[in-house]
Formats: C-alpha cells, sequence, structure tokens
C-alpha cells in the first residue's frame, strides 16, 4: 500500500508540473520571430545628444519605457534584472540583478540628477521588481500602488521617496507633464489582489500580485504620448484621450478570444 501510495503521489505531482508548464507554454511562447522587425532596430552607436525639443523613447522590455528631452527623465516600470523562468516556480524565488540594472543605466545614460520619477503600471515582478533598487541608485521619487510602496518599503526606501497615485491628477516634471489613468490588467489568476505588507526580496514571484492597473498621458510640448502597460480596456475609458504617440500592450493578447482582441483594438488604437 505504501508503494502505491507514494506512485500515486509521484503521478500527481507530474500531472500538476505537467498543467503548469503547459500554461507557461501558453502564455510565455512568443507569437512571432523578433527578428521580422530587425529593420525597426535602433544603430548600436555611441549615445546621441538630444537636441532642444526632440525626446528620446528608450524600450528596455516588458512595459519599462525611458523618456528623455536631454533635461529631464522619466521611467515607466522598473524591470531590467531577467530572472530566468525557471525562477517562476512556486518554490524558487526572484530578486534585483544589481549588475544588470547598472549596465542598462550606463548604456541608457541615466543620471541621477535628471531622473525625476519612476512610475509603476502594476505590481507583478515583471513591472516591479526593481524598483527599489532603482530608487537607491538615483533617489529618483517612486509612484505606484499601496502595493508598489509595500514593495519599496520591503526593500528599504524610506516612505518620504514614494507617493500613492493620484489619478487624473496631473504632475509635472521639468517640460513634461503626466497623468495616470486607471486602467485594467490583461484577464489574469490575482487580479485585484494586494500586497498587504512590506516584501523583501528575495521573494517568491507569485507573492507580486498584480493590485490595480494604470495607464500613462505624457506631454512634453506640443507632443503627447499614451502609455498602455497591459492588454485589457475600460470600455470608453479612453474616448477623450488623443496622442501622437501610442506604446501598446500586448501581453498575452494572442491567447485571448477574436472578440476580445477586436475589442481591445477599438478601445485603444482606434480611440488614441
Amino acid at each position: 500500500m505504501k508503494y502505491i501510495s507514494k506512485r500515486s503521489k509521484i503521478i500527481i505531482i507530474g500531472f500538476v508540473l505537467m498543467i503548469f508548464a503547459s500554461t507557461f507554454v501558453k502564455y510565455f511562447t512568443p507569437s512571432a520571430d523578433i527578428q521580422q522587425y530587425k529593420a525597426y532596430y535602433a544603430p548600436k552607436t555611441q549615445q546621441k545628444t538630444i537636441k532642444q525639443g526632440e525626446i528620446k523613447v528608450t524600450f528596455l522590455g516588458t512595459s519599462s519605457l525611458l523618456f528623455d528631452d536631454g533635461h529631464t527623465q522619466l521611467m515607466i516600470d522598473g524591470f531590467i534584472s531577467r530572472p530566468p523562468l525557471l525562477n517562476m516556480l512556486p518554490f524558487s524565488t526572484v530578486k534585483t540583478d544589481a549588475d544588470t540594472v547598472n549596465k542598462a543605466f550606463k548604456k541608457m545614460g541615466i543620471e541621477n540628477n535628471k531622473l525625476r520619477g519612476l512610475f509603476i503600471a502594476h505590481t507583478h515582478y515583471d513591472h516591479a521588481l526593481d524598483l527599489a533598487y532603482i530608487a537607491k541608485q538615483t533617489g529618483t521619487h517612486v509612484y505606484g500602488s499601496g502595493s508598489a510602496i509595500n514593495i519599496g518599503l520591503g526593500n528599504g526606501i524610506n516612505m518620504k521617496q514614494m507617493s500613492v497615485y493620484e489619478v487624473n491628477t496631473a504632475m509635472q516634471f521639468g517640460d513634461f507633464t503626466v497623468t495616470v489613468l486607471q486602467s485594467k490588467h490583461s484577464p489574469t489568476f490575482d487580479e485585484g489582489e494586494k500586497i498587504k505588507e512590506p516584501l523583501k526580496q528575495p521573494a517568491k514571484a507569485l507573492d507580486y500580485h498584480e493590485d490595480s492597473s494604470y495607464d500613462f498621458l505624457i506631454t512634453h510640448n506640443n507632443k503627447t504620448f499614451f502609455v498602455k502597460p497591459s492588454a485589457n480596456y475600460i470600455e470608453g475609458a479612453l474616448n477623450d484621450i488623443h496622442a501622437d504617440v501610442l506604446f501598446l500592450g500586448i501581453g498575452v493578447l494572442g491567447a485571448q478570444a477574436q472578440d476580445f482582441q477586436n475589442m481591445y483594438y477599438e478601445q485603444t488604437v482606434r480611440k488614441v
């Protein structure tokens, strides 16, 4: 009986792992080959000087973006470390890779006196993992949900260096104006779940709960940018939003039904 019981446990564990693996394949397998877009890659040249009135936007992966006009820098999301997918397993943990972040900052030309704000779209690990390290290294102010504040507190960031979002309220940073809008995460298992106490690294990836999701309207003189990190919509929320440039999140969009995909396009690209 003991032998049968042990074998049953092995079968059950194997079955659970197969389900877990199939979920990863479904949601994390790329839907296309990035090499198809090679013609759009930025040339590998030295960091160029930003001319007066120009804005440079650097894409860091997921929905992390750096806006830079030569005088003021703003960052959307803080995910530069790239922990292996195996670290997403329930018994593994994730933490900031300081060396990777430092190299990225040097390459991008991030300067402590210029980086004026770090804005967290939501608090899954692939958006918020590095927020505390970035705040420590640069002294920049962190803006986000209550869960983002708990990630900062858990890793030594003073409350004075962080603020909870005031949605629909414009904030001025040099020539940039940032307005945070309430949004919705792509369909997920932990929608609305909060990080209720300080979260210290290393931590399980699944401890980084979503909490709330946000979009960002950024203006700079006569140019307007709209950043939509997550592939979901609140119907009618963007009726009055118009932008010159739209950064559109498409994470796990390919796993959704065709009707959802069409509606997402209607409520984002067509509106904005």
